[in-house]
């Protein structure tokens, strides 16, 4: 039996009083999830960059240090690396949206206090699939991370935003997305360009602590 074709809807209030809508995103033309994981490395890998960098500096004058002894260091080590990390998360995307047939199917849910991120059922599924294999092949290879990786892929698939605890918002309307951040909870909130200024408009009224760029 062919599954049922699923696309984006219109924001909507039910009886029960909250929003409800559905978002497909393109993960081939749309970046947004790709800028979010590359971040995620980059961020990962300057603080140990950093690091080397102000240790090969003190070894001698900066001038120096950003001249030929740059590349005698451990930092051209983490600049390789770095670039490989780089390639296999852009490979591993690809992988990912391929799998997902170049769409990420997502239901949200917003009343006047909270903003549910549910990731479509059988996407869900496969998430959790994809996610105990890399805990599998983590163990496997005796890397803590990498599992770590899975099980967070594995469980991950639904993000609730406490709307008067949001810090900051941000809209990003280029990619249809507004980020809702809290202190430990990053939620990324994608919305149809004829209901974007409605729910940018909500979240604000909604969230009163928090910095609105």
């Amino acid at each position: 039996m062919k599954q049922k074709e699923i696309t984006t809807t219109r924001v909507s209030r039910d009886a029960d009083g909250k929003y409800r809508w559905t978002y497909v995103l393109n993960m081939y033309r749309n970046p947004a999830i790709l800028v979010v994981v590359l971040k995620i490395i980059g961020g990962l890998f300057s603080i140990p960059l950093i690091i080397d960098l102000i240790r090969t500096a003190v070894k001698g004058d900066w001038a120096n240090a950003w001249g030929d002894r740059i590349w005698d260091s451990s930092l051209k080590i983490w600049l390789i690396v770095f670039a490989v990390f780089i390639a296999i998360s852009l490979l591993s995307y690809l992988i990912v949206a391929w799998m997902y047939g170049g769409k990420y199917i997502v239901r949200f849910t917003m009343d006047e206090k909270t903003l549910v991120h549910e990731t479509e059922p059988a996407q869900a599924r496969k998430a959790r699939k994809l996610g105990m294999a890399t805990v599998i092949v983590g163990a496997a290879a005796r890397r803590p991370t990498t599992m770590g990786a899975g099980m967070l892929a594995a469980a991950r698939t639904t993000s609730t935003s406490t709307l008067a605890s949001v810090r900051r918002i941000i809209p990003r309307r280029r990619y249809n997305l507004i980020k809702v951040n809290q202190l430990l909870e990053r939620n990324q909130v994608y919305v149809p360009d004829e209901d974007y200024d409605f729910v940018l408009s909500f979240l604000r009224e909604h969230c009163p602590g928090a910095k609105k760029d």
